[in-house]
């Protein structure tokens, strides 16, 4: 009995100095999309034969317009400051706010703008053939070529 009595006071002294020790601050891991479709509700498809990712930090003043244009591979977007509007080529447009992300649709005419008052920064990931731009210039659409409101977005 007396054998156990310093052993355990042993085991508390060895707790207590540990717990006054400086923590480790803890890691944080929040899921910002998880999603198998595009905005428009579109499928995934990634690039099979040789894969490339780029990451591009993109600043947009106010009143500035990215131009039309599709893509041909999935494109995250990160919106870290200010507002970003996109009209697709049937009239409907969308906003998106500081912390959204979302991955654009595909081969869908559209264009991005701001057309809020401050500047509007942009965080746009990429998944593309090497080599492959991944935004193709359209020039706007006109009257007769609309194809209709794209689908609804995924809930």
């Amino acid at each position: 009995m007396r054998m156990q009595l310093p052993l355990g006071g042993f085991v508390l002294l060895i707790l207590g100095a540990t717990a006054a020790w400086p923590q480790e601050p803890a890691v944080k891991a929040t899921t910002l999309v998880k999603t198998a479709a595009t905005i428009t509700g579109q499928k995934l498809e990634y690039p099979t034969k040789n894969p490339e990712v780029t990451a591009t930090l993109v600043e947009i003043p106010p009143g500035a317009d990215v131009g039309w244009h599709e893509h041909p591979n999935i494109r995250y977007v990160y919106v870290i400051e200010g507002t970003l509007t996109i009209e697709f080529e049937n009239g409907l447009r969308r906003d998106f706010t500081p912390g959204t992300i979302f991955v654009e649709a595909l081969r869908t005419r559209h264009h991005g703008l701001n057309a809020g008052p401050a500047p509007l920064k942009v965080l746009f990931i990429d998944h593309s053939e090497k080599g492959q731009p991944n935004m193709i210039r359209t020039g706007p659409p006109k009257a007769d070529d609309a194809k209709g409101p794209p689908p609804a977005a995924p809930k």
